[in-house]
């Protein structure tokens, strides 16, 4: 089978796959209201508003919202066949919470989520495979094993419990100790991601653009750092074993009886075919890092989709919820594909079929 014959049919399959997790999206995030009956309307409203709202109000409340009060089969069939056509047609409804449409309020959200994510992956990713060749050069011997404890430590640490361990030390401590002592205070922000006198400050400045850069770098430091530091013992613990395996194979052995240098047998031979595993790692990672980007920006109060996500579930906000958690799977899947892609450029060895 050649690249156009595989590349087709894995479109296929990605098409049927993203058709389950749409549909597998509707019953998950109604199972609340299947089971116990209950309905983001009623969550809304708190129990002296509901008791003075007549019945005909109440149920317009749920016309509006495209919900059915307490719903029979036949309800369920047709809020479902509304909900695909909705999807399919790109109408992902208006949110519960902000009563704006959906995507609106993703993509108010987006770059921030992006710009944690993307900074937080290149610090994990680099660091992991940088330190995790360091390692698996020299297996067993008393830096490998330093770095093995202090990953696998980092690996267990709850990403929650670390961000609120950075936000106390860096956010609150580090600067009533500056402050004391120097009259100063120099820490990080404790919340948020911009301070909100910096677009006065810098409205009308030159150099507006970069303070407001400056601003966000600032409250992006301590999230970021949460998030790339527990996505990286994973990333150097898969390279330094995936290494240390690939340096024991035959062609190895041929290199070095070549004569290579040990930094060419390592980099050029070595490293290429680990680097082959840990594609698929980083494409599986990277589908998922907005569950971690979901804790991490709900420690620090990042206004990202983590965040959003978190809020939407609290008032079982449907359209916003089925509408990330798609982007999530489209995403996870895209980027398997592309992993697939990434390895016949890796190793020309392998074939499509």
């Amino acid at each position: 089978m050649g690249l156009r014959e595989y590349v087709i049919r894995r479109s296929i399959y990605m098409f049927l796959l993203i058709v389950a997790v749409v549909c597998f999206n509707f019953f998950l995030f109604r199972l609340p209201t299947f089971l116990f009956g209950a309905s983001p309307v009623s969550l809304m409203l708190s129990d002296e508003l509901r008791r003075n709202l007549t019945q005909d109000l109440l149920e317009q409340m749920y016309v509006n919202f495209g919900l059915v009060p307490n719903p029979d089969i036949f309800d369920w069939i047709y809020m479902f066949w509304r909900y695909i056509v909705s999807m399919f047609t790109g109408n992902f409804g208006v949110s519960f919470l902000t009563q704006r449409p959906v995507m609106d309020s993703i993509v108010e959200r987006l770059p921030n989520t992006l710009l944690l994510m993307g900074t937080s992956s290149m610090v994990s990713i680099l660091l992991g495979i940088w330190t995790g060749v360091k390692v698996a050069a020299d297996p067993g011997s008393r830096k490998d094993v330093s770095a093995v404890t202090v990953a696998l430590f980092i690996y267990a640490l709850p990403v929650f419990w670390l961000g609120m361990m950075l936000l106390l030390i860096f956010g609150f401590m580090l600067p009533q100790w500056t402050e004391a002592m120097w009259g100063i205070r120099i820490g990080f922000p404790q919340f948020g991601t911009i301070s909100y006198d910096v677009w006065e400050v810098a409205r009308g400045n030159p150099l507006g653009a970069l303070m407001v850069a400056g601003d966000v770098l600032h409250h992006l430091f301590l999230p970021m750092i949460t998030l790339g530091v527990g996505g990286y013992g994973g990333y150097f613990l898969y390279m330094r074993n995936n290494l240390i395996d690939v340096m024991t194979e035959d062609y190895i052995l041929t290199a070095r009886a070549k004569g290579l240098d040990e930094n060419q047998v390592l980099y050029k031979h070595g490293l290429k075919n680990a680097m082959l595993p840990m594609v698929t790692i980083i494409a599986l990672n990277f589908g998922f890092l907005i569950n971690g980007a979901t804790l991490t920006e709900t420690v620090f109060t990042w206004r990202g989709l983590g965040r959003f996500i978190f809020d939407s579930l609290l008032l079982m906000d449907y359209p916003v919820i089925q509408t990330i958690f798609m982007i999530i799977a489209i995403t996870a899947i895209l980027a398997n594909f592309v992993a697939d892609l990434l390895y016949g450029v890796l190793d020309p060895r392998i074939k499509y079929g």
